[in-house]
């Protein structure tokens, strides 16, 4: 009768031990990062990509094909990672939207100095600025984020997650909206 106890103490105490240790192991391979794919990072990538380019074309640039995703769209998009993709929208033939959604703990910048609100709209309204003007006054390159025919938006993430987003027109080279997120 002991006998049984025992055994099936150690039983249940060896079940309790298998199954403790298989949960630690399973949250150890979700913290490992992924594995990005492609011939350049997404910001890199986002870099060499213009707004005349074809599918095809980015395709080549990316290094993989796009996708498409029904919880994105039915666009297509090209995933390095489970929080890093870019999408391609046409909304007519001269109208092309190439925008990347990135992992703004990624963007973080120990260097980047946000204006104040108050700031930023003074800025705007006495004629606006470039971009080169503004990378000067924040202290750091913003990353493009959307591109099109009409308008480049870069995005700024300070070292609190405080995001700056600001568009810029092709033509003027002048910020047209800028806003923190």
């Amino acid at each position: 009768m002991k006998m049984k106890k025992l055994l099936s103490k150690s039983f249940i105490f060896l079940c309790l031990l298998c199954f403790v240790t298989g949960c630690a192991e399973e949250k150890l391979d979700e913290n490992k990062p992924e594995e990005v794919k492609g011939n350049c990072t997404i910001v890199e990538c986002m870099k060499k990509i213009k707004p005349t380019n074809t599918i095809e074309e980015i395709n080549d640039i990316i290094g993989f094909e796009s996708t498409t995703d029904a919880m994105i769209g039915s666009d297509p998009i090209w995933k390095f990672d489970s929080k890093n993709w870019i999408s391609f929208k046409v909304y007519d033939e001269d109208d092309i939207t190439i925008q990347a959604t990135i992992d703004k703990e990624s963007l973080k910048n120990e260097n980047i100095k946000l204006p104040s609100s108050s700031d930023l709209q003074k800025d705007l309204n006495n004629g606006s600025f470039t971009y080169e003007e503004f990378v000067k006054k924040i202290g750091g390159e913003g990353t493009l984020t959307t591109i099109s025919k009409g308008s480049n938006i870069y995005t700024w993430v300070d070292k609190n997650g405080q995001r700056l987003g600001a568009t810029f027109n092709n033509k003027s080279g002048k910020c047209t909206i800028a806003s923190f997120r």
